[in-house]
């Protein structure tokens, strides 16, 4: 799999640089930008309810996500969704203009949508551990909060 990113923060110029791999950390610090394997996630939910063509799924990923890519990308791993049979594709005709590629998710990207969803809200969950943590909240008290019965204290 590749774990290239997507630097959605970037500048122009640093846009056209390279991608820097998942794993890049400098001196411990987390890598940059967003994982390209976001994106085959980020793209099942966006044709969860409806059937929409390459531009509009554009505009959703940037309105709903942030991300900006470039239409290549786009449509390489819509391409592989569909060969993984995640999503199907039709041509729509237009009064005006050329046809559409028209795309939507098959029950098979639901059930990827359905673990896609799971290991989200597990990260989720660790990020907001790390933030509470972050901001000073007592470790007792997310002990607390993970479980309904009554811990020790960890502090004297």
């Amino acid at each position: 799999m590749n774990d290239a990113l997507l630097d959605n923060h970037a500048t122009p110029a640093a846009e056209s640089e390279h991608k820097v791999p998942c794993a890049r950390t400098e001196k411990g610090l987390p890598p940059r930008g967003v994982p390209k394997t976001y994106l085959k996630a980020w793209l099942l939910v966006v044709l969860k309810d409806v059937e929409l063509h390459g531009y509009e799924i554009m505009k959703m990923l940037k309105a709903n996500f942030a991300v900006i890519s470039d239409p290549g990308t786009i449509y390489r791993t819509l391409r592989q969704l569909e060969r993984d049979g995640y999503i199907v594709s039709f041509w729509a005709s237009q009064k005006q203009g050329p046809a559409r590629r028209i795309y939507s998710l098959t029950e098979a990207g639901n059930s990827v949508l359905t673990m896609w969803t799971a290991g989200l809200e597990q990260y989720r969950l660790n990020l907001d551990t790390f933030f509470r943590l972050l901001t000073g909240k007592r470790m007792e008290d997310n002990l607390q909060d993970a479980t309904p019965t009554k811990t020790r204290s960890l502090h004297p």
